[in-house]
């Protein structure tokens, strides 16, 4: 049986709510008190409950922290691949254009839009070299992130891995011929004042790729506002296809005609996903624009080869902290903290977010970050990387004889 999320060793696609078992049950028991709620009240929600409070009928006990997150309807789904057709199967579906206005429709009715040539091919061969390398000299090191046992592997943290991708996550020019479109697109679709929330790398091969459904705001709580709080490009560096490990998505699924969220507490939105599910189907050099309320998940590549992409997330302005605490702490003040306040500036993982290079069990700032690495330079592979020492690595470890776990680091080490 294929393996999928949210298990930690073949998680594999991390722009995707990544909740721990710990995490899955709290949310199942939000979603059943909020349930047991509604029958105990005698009334359906919605006007029915709004009268019922207006009555004096008031709830007495505080359960905000207790939501339900989208995931819980669509565990398994992207596992009937006998259902999953390619998306140049259905004519009306978005193809790869640079026509302003028809990305902005397609957009808007699907989800999702393709940015046609939105990388020359010179600009791909510069991102798959860079990309490649990185991959290669960190199985060397033994600080790889593989998943989907071994079929596929993560780059985490883009940004500290090379200047070609830090250019691309700024929509540069000289990175990719279409980023000033791009730019413009999700300007649009976010508004001013957008940051970065994630940059991978992603390398998928045979057999590698699966990934459950998942919104990618799935980890904020139900119901969601009638706009995307976030915007995921996939940068395709290789073509994308059924057998090729396309992503999966569920086109029209994150709103209807009115504006409305289709995917909502009180809605059946499997059966969207079980209705349609495409395969993307494009070629290298496109630029895949996904609105974060649309149902989509990793594909599974089936012909042999390897997939490679870059996905970038970009976050509404709102949705971050008001101040940026580890940039006004030092790292001797960092230290210092105790556990409590760590994970309060930000070293504490939810469902996925709060990674520090890939590391969701144990993130902390390292003294020797994993960053540019190449096969050219392999003294660089030799670095005392803080995340051999880490729990995270530990947990991989057991399932990936590559990983280089040297055990919990001695504080008197650093002394």
């Amino acid at each position: 049986m294929d393996s999928v999320t949210p298990t930690l060793k073949d998680q594999g696609v991390t722009t995707a709510p990544t909740p721990s078992a710990a995490e899955e049950i709290a949310q199942l028991r939000a979603e059943i008190e909020r349930l047991q709620a509604v029958v105990a009240a005698g009334t359906p929600e919605g006007e029915a409950g709004a009268d019922r409070v207006a009555e004096g009928a008031w709830p007495r006990r505080i359960t905000y922290g207790r939501q339900v997150h989208s995931g819980s309807q669509l565990s398994g789904l992207s596992r009937a691949r006998e259902r999953i057709r390619p998306s140049t199967d259905f004519p009306e579906l978005p193809a790869p254009t640079r026509d302003q206005e028809q990305l902005e429709a397609d957009f808007i009715r699907w989800g999702y839009c393709l940015v046609a040539d939105a990388m020359s091919p010179d600009q791909v061969r510069a991102q798959v070299d860079r990309l490649v390398d990185q991959a290669e000299a960190e199985r060397a090191a033994g600080v790889a992130r593989r998943a989907n046992h071994g079929h596929s592997q993560t780059i985490f943290n883009l940004l500290a891995k090379g200047q070609v991708f830090r250019d691309l996550s700024a929509f540069e020019p000289s990175a990719a011929q279409g980023g000033p479109l791009v730019e413009d697109l999700v300007s649009r679709i976010l508004g001013a004042g957008y940051h970065l929330a994630t940059a991978h790398g992603s390398l998928v091969h045979e057999r590698g790729g699966l990934q459950e459904l998942h919104q990618d705001q799935g980890f904020v709580p139900l119901p969601h506002p009638p706009f995307p709080l976030y915007c995921l490009l996939i940068w395709l560096y290789t073509d994308f296809g059924l057998e090729e490990g396309g992503t999966y998505i569920v086109p029209g699924s994150h709103r209807d005609a009115l504006g409305r969220n289709l995917v909502r507490p009180d809605s059946n939105y499997a059966h969207l996903a079980e209705e349609r599910i495409v395969a993307l189907t494009a070629p290298a050099g496109t630029c895949l624009v996904t609105d974060s309320r649309v149902l989509h998940s990793g594909g599974k590549r089936t012909q042999p080869g390897t997939r490679l992409a870059s996905r970038i997330l970009y976050a509404r302005p709102e949705m971050r902290q008001q101040e940026t605490q580890l940039a006004c702490l030092t790292d001797a003040e960092l230290a210092a903290l105790s556990p409590k306040l760590k994970g309060l500036v930000g070293f504490r993982t939810f469902s996925g977010l709060g990674m520090v290079d890939g590391n969701t069990t144990d993130p902390d700032k390292p003294v020797t970050p994993i960053g540019e690495l190449s096969l050219s330079r392999p003294a660089s592979l030799n670095a005392d990387f803080d995340w051999r020492y880490s729990e995270h690595a530990r947990q991989l470890a057991a399932s990936d004889p590559e990983v280089d776990y040297r055990g919990p680091r001695n504080p008197a080490a650093n002394a």
